[in-house]
């Protein structure tokens, strides 16, 4: 009884997709021949194409969908933003960082300090300019933004472990809301 040699390689196919194991078989007699004077390495870099190859010739990746969606939003009005951004030239007010973006302007954002869904004013007195990373860190990390009393005249801020001094304070609905000023 003939058995047939077959030589199979485990290809982790992380660099394709996630957690996909594939197995593939290659023939080995014709491989052999194909690679008998053949540096092993490139042996195995071709091994890789194929199983690579076939991989792809078997997945069925499914068209972009696209699906209609009414919403009710705010209008916001820019000219307020352009405003204080050019103000605060084009820096974030707690840390003085921007960048400059590919169309040669300035990048920052602008911050409702009460939120526009709650509410809030669309006035300067309610919007900050911030860097990318501190708007996030007043969106998402609320915990880590505290609002303290007063030292030498000015309200005190703790982002974090870090201490700023703030210049404007704003009174709404009997709530304090820092407008930071560090420019």
């Amino acid at each position: 009884m003939k058995m047939e040699t077959t030589l199979y390689k485990l290809f982790n196919l992380e660099d394709i997709l996630p957690t996909i194991s594939y197995v593939h078989s290659i023939d080995v007699k014709s491989s052999q021949e194909k690679y008998s004077d053949t540096n092993p390495s490139t042996y195995d870099e071709e091994i890789d194409l194929i199983i690579q190859r076939d991989y792809l010739e078997d997945v069925d990746l499914p068209d972009n969908q696209t699906e209609e969606e009414k919403i009710n939003r705010i209008k916001r009005y820019q000219r307020i933003v352009k405003e204080l951004k050019k103000k605060h030239d084009y820096k974030c007010q707690v840390c003085g960082y921007n960048f400059l973006i590919d169309n040669g302007n300035y990048y920052c954002e602008a911050h409702h300090i009460k939120s526009l869904s709650q509410g809030g004013s669309q006035s300067p007195e309610n919007v900050v300019i911030l860097c990318p990373n501190h708007h996030r860190l007043f969106h998402y990390a609320t915990n880590n933004v505290i609002i303290k009393s007063t030292k030498e005249g000015k309200r005190v801020m703790v982002i974090g472990d870090k201490e700023v001094l703030l210049n404007e304070m704003i009174w709404s609905e009997n709530k304090l809301w820092a407008y930071i000023n560090l420019t």
